[in-house]
């Protein structure tokens, strides 16, 4: 669930003029994820077992690979992302291009990523869908994954065609082909338990990306 920051801060039903980028640099707090969404201070709650045997997964995979081919960097879920004045992100995962790495600064992204991955809770997912998918778009991020961790009836990949990013759908073999990472190939299974209840060992899984 995700909560607004409380009154001894400002309240957000009555809060005029709204909070800015600045305002959430300095009044977020360290040891909670929060973003700013449209001029509000959002709290998240801590993420279900499965949101973060996700992220770890996928952290451990992404990060593996792009270290191990020189593509970039990566950075998970307390990385701030500025998007506008009103609107500053903490995206689960996210992934800079070598050639842009000039952007990450000591406390926050200056730009856009060019990937960004978010694990979409119930409470979440609206915003996910809506204005940050939206601003994702508007600002350049070229490549999006909304991955919900129970199955992929609510799972939304995005790839950047001309000015917007456009929803693409696995190929036949159910892969995604990444556009930011280079020979990065996503098998949708990966991203969901088998009967076991077990997400695949993150070592098998570079060795078929070949990165091991």
């Amino acid at each position: 669930m995700t909560t607004a920051l409380t009154p001894t801060i400002r309240s957000v039903e009555t809060m005029e003029p709204r909070y800015t980028h600045e305002d959430f640099m300095y009044l977020a707090p360290q040891d909670h994820k929060a973003e700013l969404i449209d001029g509000e201070i959002i709290i998240m709650s801590p993420a279900f077992e499965e949101h973060e045997r996700l992220q770890s997964f996928l952290f451990t995979v992404i990060n593996f690979f792009v270290n191990r081919f020189g593509l970039g960097q990566v950075r998970g879920s307390r990385t701030a992302v500025y998007i506008s004045e009103t609107d500053t992100y903490e995206p689960d995962i996210l992934f800079v291009s070598q050639a842009r790495k000039h952007i990450i600064t000591r406390r926050k992204l200056l730009e856009a990523p060019d990937l960004v991955v978010e694990i979409l809770s119930a409470s979440t997912a609206r915003h996910d869908r809506g204005t940050k998918r939206e601003n994702y778009s508007r600002v350049g991020v070229r490549e999006l994954w909304l991955i919900d961790p129970y199955g992929p009836a609510g799972t939304q990949f995005f790839q950047r065609q001309g000015e917007e990013l456009v929803e693409v759908t696995p190929d036949p073999a159910d892969i995604i082909h990444s556009v930011t990472l280079s020979d990065f190939n996503l098998k949708t299974a990966w991203l969901w338990p088998n009967e076991k209840d077990e997400l695949p060992n993150p070592i098998d899984v570079l060795k078929e990306l070949g990165a091991i």
